[in-house]
Formats: structure tokens, sequence, C-alpha cells
């Protein structure tokens, strides 16, 4: 069985829940389609539990790719990793710790131990804002480095004979040329999600599930009936983390539950 699950979003508990219903000591695989950070209260503990399991089972049983945040994380620290300059000031006001003190550093504080943060609300109250960025970003690869260099190694999407997993989606105009035609951008950041015919499978996350059926209640997996699986259930608002399983002895596409799989239908057309 080949198993995918996205935008974990820092919901470890649910995350280690749905883990129960994979075994990575056979023949299972698992494709993770990215944003592990974020919105939940354990970032850094999710990437931490991916990147061990990786470390366990290895790269071919355990893929991990990269999504939108895990680019915004290391943006943030290829920025402010250096001196501070006039353009570092304005490029600290649109930031991602900016973005992640507004929700009382609920990101970042996972990064760092409980002194390293206590030291950054003590410069938050002397410092000017780019100061604080140069230093909460030091104290990350203090701290993390590790897991920051295996972000940066993440690739943006694995192909197969017949399947694309990504975590936005690859531009489909293209067409057979998709992966030449397809920019990080694309790769990470789609949207609208596309639906409809293409050449391979796309498996996606990044766009909630219920946005693509148009119905704010729904939270299963997305199927168009044609060639694309959308598994975004939108975890961090709902706690419904989606797991979807690929039977290669019969080709067919589930979702995995505790109490057993079943087949994924065309949106729509639920039995």
């Amino acid at each position: 069985m080949i198993y995918a699950i996205s935008d974990i979003h820092g919901c470890l508990k649910e995350l280690k829940d749905r883990m129960e219903s994979v075994d990575l000591s056979g023949d299972d695989r698992i494709f993770f389609l990215g944003d592990y950070i974020d919105y939940g209260p354990e970032s850094c503990q999710v990437l931490r539990y991916i990147y061990d399991l990786q470390q366990k089972y290895g790269k071919d049983k355990v893929v991990v790719l990269k999504g939108n945040h895990e680019a915004m994380l290391l943006e943030w620290i290829d920025d402010f990793n250096q001196n501070i300059t006039a353009q570092l000031e304005a490029l600290a006001y649109d930031s991602w710790l900016k973005t992640d003190s507004e929700h009382g550093y609920n990101a970042f504080r996972t990064f760092v131990t409980e002194e390293q943060l206590d030291k950054i609300h003590q410069i938050e109250r002397i410092s000017s804002l780019a100061g604080l960025n140069v230093e909460a970003v030091k104290m990350v690869l203090a701290t993390n480095g590790d897991l920051i260099k295996w972000i940066r190694s993440m690739d943006n999407y694995f192909e197969t004979e017949s399947q694309i997993f990504v975590h936005a989606g690859v531009d489909e105009e293209a067409e057979e040329y998709w992966e030449w035609g397809t920019g990080d951008e694309v790769f990470l950041w789609k949207f609208p999600a596309s639906t409809g015919k293409f050449i391979k499978t796309i498996i996606a996350g990044h766009v909630g599930t219920g946005s693509l059926a148009h119905d704010r209640s729904y939270h299963e997996i997305y199927y168009d009936g044609e060639s694309h699986y959308y598994i975004d259930g939108s975890v961090y608002k709902h706690g419904r983390l989606l797991l979807l399983g690929y039977d290669e002895t019969d080709g067919k596409y589930y979702q995995i539950e505790k109490h057993g799989r079943f087949e994924i239908k065309e949106y729509g057309k639920l039995e």
C-alpha cells in the first residue's frame, strides 16, 4: 500500500493517530506532501517526528516533500541570517516571525528552548523588529539546525509511473512537459486547484477539500472523478487529518480510517 498525508500544520496528536494505520516495517510506503508547520500547537515536533521516521525507514519508504509553509520558513531564515540593514527593517514587517508573533509565537516557540523564548520577549522591548528577527533566526539554527538543513533538501514533487505527489499542483497546461514547465510557485502555491483529466493522477494538498466541494462541512478526501485527489482536510480547524491509501494490487484509492478503508468515489456521486 502507498499512503499519502498532507497539511499536518503542527497537529502531532492527529498525525500519530493516523500513523497507527501505516505499517512501514513491511512493503508499505508513505508520502508526506508538505505544510508540517504553523497553526497547530506542535510545529517543530511534527517535523522531528517525520524526520525520525525517515531516518528509521529510509527515504524510499518515507518520502517527504516541501510545502509553501516550509518555503516561508526558509525564506525567513535566509532573509535574516545576516547583519541588520535598512532593507531588513522593511522585510521584518512582513516576515514569518511577525505573522507568528501575532499568534503568540505559536510555531516559533516550538523551535526554541524556554530560555530562548524568554530572551525573545526581552529583546522585543529593546530591539528593532529586524534585530528581533535576526536573533530569532540564530536561535532556530542553533537549536534545530539539522531540521532546517533537512527542509532544504526536500523535493517539490515525486513522480511514479502513473502519479504525481505534490503539495499544491503542477502546470497542467504544459501537459507532458509539466516537469519543466512548472516553477516552485506552482508546485508550492498553486491556486485555484485544477480538476479534470490530466496525463497522470495528481495527489495534492494545499487547498482544503471543503473549499473544493463548496461545502464548509466537507472534510473528506476530494476526488474529481478524473485525475485529482485532494487530501487537505483542514485539520487545524476541524481535527480531521486525512490519510489516502493506494492499493497497488487493485489500482484503487482508499480513504483510510481507524475502523477500515473505504474506496474513494467521485465527489457528488458518493454511495
